[in-house]
């Protein structure tokens, strides 16, 4: 080996001697501040395991919307729009008319029969239907029900304009006052009759005590008697008489009663045929306006769910339309959410909605409250939770989000808020209880 290799060797195994003897005796004060640091960085550790949260969550489809739920007009018929009045975006009112799928019936005149109907009193007393008018108007599918209320109303009308039963009351009444007089004269001469026969028996009286005595002959007694017999055979042929007379008043006044009986019944019939074609026209107006007028039943600001032009086929259950209500100062979320974890959820938990339509790294999240949950699961196992949104659409990052439709997103509900060192015992704990 050269010489000048063998003393760098010897060199290098000096120097390492004098680090080596550094090492070995190390300063006090890199012993004594090195132990703090480590036991401070030690507490911080542990301080912030307390101290940071490590939430359990359970998480769900969540779909923001008012608390009034937005209102989706579907097609309950199938065919072409013949009329479309508004426009995308609009605001519409609650009964607006938004379009109208084409049919048979032309929509002003049912409309205009509709106004008729609605102001119609059936129970009134001057019943007045514009038939002339109406039956012009092209009905469609209410035709039917129009024909049937029309003839309902024409015959009350003939009824009340004719009055059959008018004559046979007047005749039936005549006839009773009529008999009630031949009763009262019969009356009467029966009691002249009476007054006669108690005269004629006086005179029968003297007549028979002369035939006793033989004043007079058999012949002129016997015919005294016989006009005595005459005269009580009258009376008694008027008592027959007066007795009839009574039973024709009584049948008078039956026939009286029945008739007005019978009167009273064709009126409630024909009132109650009108009243039934009446409500039957009205629910075949409803049914008309049912199927082929969608039409608004909230206010709101109307959306296209497509691009709709007149002519344009729809199909029958086909989402026309969409109306988010005006008021959207209370909103609410609805989550679906699956049976695993769902016990965890209850009434009051922390909610933190992350939108699809605004990502939360950039806008923040929606905070919210569990409100309620369902007691039993849908058809695919799947309960619905509903969670209030007490700031709106105020984000976790002070942003305020429009609201100009439904919001989609996913839900976060916090079911234990636990921290790191919590969330570590609680593993621990499950170790030691297997």
């Amino acid at each position: 080996m050269p010489e000048n290799e063998k003393e760098h060797k010897d060199n290098i195994e000096l120097r390492s001697e004098e680090v080596q003897e550094i090492l070995t005796k190390p300063p006090a004060w890199i012993v004594r501040w090195g132990i703090t640091l480590i036991f401070l960085f030690t507490l911080i550790i542990l301080a912030l395991a307390f101290m940071i949260k490590y939430p359990d969550f359970v998480t769900a489809k969540v779909i923001v919307s008012t608390e009034q739920p937005t209102e989706r007009i579907v097609a309950r018929f199938s065919g072409a729009l013949d009329d479309i009045y508004i426009s995308n975006g609009d605001t519409v009112r609650v009964g607006q008319k938004l379009a109208v799928i084409r049919n048979t019936a032309n929509i002003n005149d049912v409309y205009y029969l509709k106004s008729i109907v609605d102001t119609l009193s059936i129970r009134s007393e001057n019943l007045e239907f514009p038939l002339d008018t109406v039956s012009k108007l092209q009905l469609g599918d209410i035709e039917s029900a129009y024909i049937g209320f029309e003839k309902s109303y024409v015959d009350l009308q003939l009824m009340e304009d004719l009055d059959p039963y008018l004559n046979e009351l007047d005749g039936t009444r005549q006839s009773l006052i009529e008999i009630k007089s031949r009763l009262q004269n019969q009356i009467d001469q029966r009691q002249l009759l009476e007054q006669e026969y108690a005269l004629e028996q006086m005179d029968f009286d003297r007549h028979q005590k002369l035939y006793e005595k033989g004043v007079i002959s058999q012949q002129e007694y016997e015919s005294k008697k016989l006009e005595l017999l005459q005269m009580d055979k009258n009376i008694s042929a008027m008592a027959i008489s007066i007795s009839q007379l009574r039973e024709a008043i009584v049948t008078t006044g039956k026939n009286l009663k029945t008739t007005k009986i019978n009167e009273q019944e064709d009126d409630m019939r024909l009132l109650r045929n009108l009243s039934q074609s009446f409500n039957t026209l009205k629910m075949a107006i409803k049914e008309w306006e049912h199927n082929y007028v969608l039409m608004s039943s909230t206010e709101g600001i109307v959306g296209f769910h497509e691009f709709w032009g007149e002519n344009q086929f729809i199909n029958f259950g086909e989402i026309v339309f969409s109306i988010l209500p005006t008021d959207t100062s209370v909103l609410v979320g609805k989550l679906v959410l699956p049976s695993q974890n769902a016990g965890k959820v209850v009434p009051g938990q922390k909610v933190l909605v992350k939108l699809d339509n605004f990502p939360y790294q950039q806008y923040g999240m929606l905070v919210g409250q569990v409100e309620n949950i369902s007691v039993s699961p849908d058809n695919e196992g799947n309960y619905f939770v509903y969670i209030s949104l007490p700031e709106g659409t105020s984000t976790s990052y002070n942003q305020k989000l429009p609201f100009e439709q439904e919001l989609l997103g996913n839900a976060e509900i916090i079911t234990e808020n636990l921290s790191v060192a919590e969330r570590l015992f609680y593993k621990f704990k499950e170790l030691f209880q297997y």
